[in-house]
């Protein structure tokens, strides 16, 4: 029943936002980047994604396992590749991913973005997660699991970020430069780690966790502006991509 009342509550939440987009901000364009927007935009996303983790099971899941069993807290591989996982995320998105990112003296709203983080990192773990959590319940090989499942996630963070997230919902924070720093020393090796903790050890909850870690610490470092913020914001460059398409190609400084 829990489960039943948490899609219809996104839904209808993801209903009214539509509404609201298409009243306010369906006419935006391109290359003006409005908070507001930005902030609809980001929570239609994140109900499409919490709808996902619950009609897949996964929700039920996370809730109904353990955090940890007293089997893996009392064994030392669990526990050296648990801290692994957090030393890495914390040197991938505290010290790498702040270093390589654009900020056009935005003003920091520091509540607003650990909100946004927060609930960004469930979303887009919990939807990551739901693709391993789907294709776990095939009767295949644990490494199949975990090669079908690193495949699919990366097919949809490319393609979520690249025609969606860094147009319509970062303001712009990447040069080209950056986004192939951050692609090969954050988010590839973050992928692949988490999700072998995952696949050896099958804790849930702790693979998104380690997701909010990781996109609070982006939301805070790119100073992504609070829905009320004001002032005029640098809206993220994009060229033509797929099928003429645009995509979030970084900034460039005009010749």
């Amino acid at each position: 029943m829990f489960i039943l009342i948490f899609i219809i509550c996104f839904a209808i939440l993801g209903g009214i936002l539509v509404g609201i987009y298409i009243i306010k901000y369906r006419t935006l364009p391109i290359n003006i980047w409005k908070p507001g927007a930005a902030w609809n935009r980001a929570l239609i996303y994140f109900s499409f994604c919490n709808i996902f983790i619950a009609a897949s099971g996964t929700l039920e899941q996370i809730l109904s396992r353990p955090l940890f069993t007293p089997e893996q807290i009392s064994n030392p591989y669990w526990m050296s590749y648990l801290i692994f996982c957090f030393i890495f995320v914390f040197i991938a998105y505290a010290i790498i991913w702040p270093r390589n990112t654009l900020k056009f003296d935005r003003k920091l709203y520091l509540g607003s973005e650990i909100v946004f983080g927060t609930i960004w990192g469930f979303s887009t773990g919990g939807l990551l997660l739901s693709f391993y959590h789907l294709w776990s319940l095939i009767s295949i090989p644990q490494w199949a699991i975990y090669i079908l499942s690193f495949s699919c996630i990366s097919a949809w963070q490319y393609f979520i970020h690249a025609y969606f997230w860094d147009i319509y919902v970062s303001p712009e924070h990447d040069t080209p430069k950056s986004i192939l720093i951050k692609t090969l020393a954050c988010h590839i090796p973050n992928s692949l780690i988490s999700f072998s903790f995952l696949s050896i050890w099958g804790n849930y909850a702790i693979f998104i966790f380690i997701f909010i870690i990781a996109l609070i610490s982006s939301t805070i470092a790119q100073k992504f502006p609070a829905p009320w913020a004001k002032g005029n914001f640098h809206a993220p460059m994009v060229r033509p991509g797929i099928f003429g398409l645009p995509y979030g190609s970084g900034y460039e400084e005009k010749k």
